[in-house]
């Protein structure tokens, strides 16, 4: 597998196609892209890929600067690839906000010194194989964006502990509000919250020294081996595994 990395700005709309997989993260600005009938928005939190020897349009905004992946993938990569390259999933995808944090960053390094831009690449694909391919909701009902807008708050100092609260927040009954978070999420309340814990402890992994067991506690855990085995189950490997490959893969 062959990654080439950089960041790219464009002017105007244009049409064309390539031999190998490209994957567009959004620095700044908004591209609308259309794959052979389907169409999407790309902004913040989001990505695209195009598939290869797919035939693309694209009409960026006046401001639009993107970090953009240029992926050869041989016959032998197979189960190797990252899933958001298999070609089964959907063309635009969220990206969490911390790993979208962390794109960003790359971008402005390979921006202001394009000779980083191959052990980038390293990073850059690292962080493709954590990206679950979710397909980019249509717009919702107001239920579902006050539904966004207590999930979001899941897993911080902000957010309401039990399924009661956060349904009397969001004008609805248990079950219901349970139904539709799951439907507006695709997680339960409590998977949620989980992944946002888990998202925020990755995040300082990476960005800070803090001990482990802080961490652990900060994502609700005061049992450091609980947390190491449901972080292992989310991302394959323990905390400190994780730390020291992120680490590695800085450096």
């Amino acid at each position: 597998m062959n990654i080439n990395l950089e960041v790219r700005r464009y002017h105007g709309r244009g049409c064309h196609y390539h031999d190998h997989v490209q994957v567009l993260v959004p620095l700044q600005g908004v591209m609308k892209v259309a794959i052979e009938g389907a169409s999407g928005i790309v902004t913040g939190r989001m990505v695209a890929v195009i598939p290869r020897g797919h035939s693309h349009d694209f009409v960026p905004s006046g401001d639009c600067n993107l970090l953009v992946a240029d992926i050869e993938l041989r016959e032998d990569d197979g189960q190797d690839a990252p899933p958001l390259l298999r070609g089964d999933g959907p063309f635009v995808s969220r990206v969490e906000p911390w790993l979208w944090r962390i794109f960003r960053q790359i971008g402005a390094e390979v921006d202001a010194d394009g000779r980083c831009a191959h052990d980038a690449a390293m990073l850059a694909l690292s962080g493709l194989r954590l990206i679950r391919p979710t397909p980019v909701p249509k717009p919702q009902s107001k239920a579902s964006s006050r539904i966004e807008c207590i999930a979001a708050n899941l897993g911080t100092h902000k957010g309401k502990a039990g399924v009661g609260a956060m349904a009397r927040e969001a004008g609805l009954s248990q079950s219901h509000f349970h139904a539709l978070f799951k439907a507006t999420t695709g997680r339960s309340p409590r998977q949620y919250e989980i992944d946002q814990r888990l998202n925020a402890a990755v995040e300082r992994l990476i960005f800070t020294r803090d001990p482990i067991s802080e961490i652990a506690y900060a994502a609700g855990y005061e049992n450091v081996s609980a947390f190491s085995r449901l972080f292992k189950g989310r991302f394959g490997m323990s905390p400190g595994e994780f730390r020291v490959a992120s680490s590695a893969e800085r450096s």
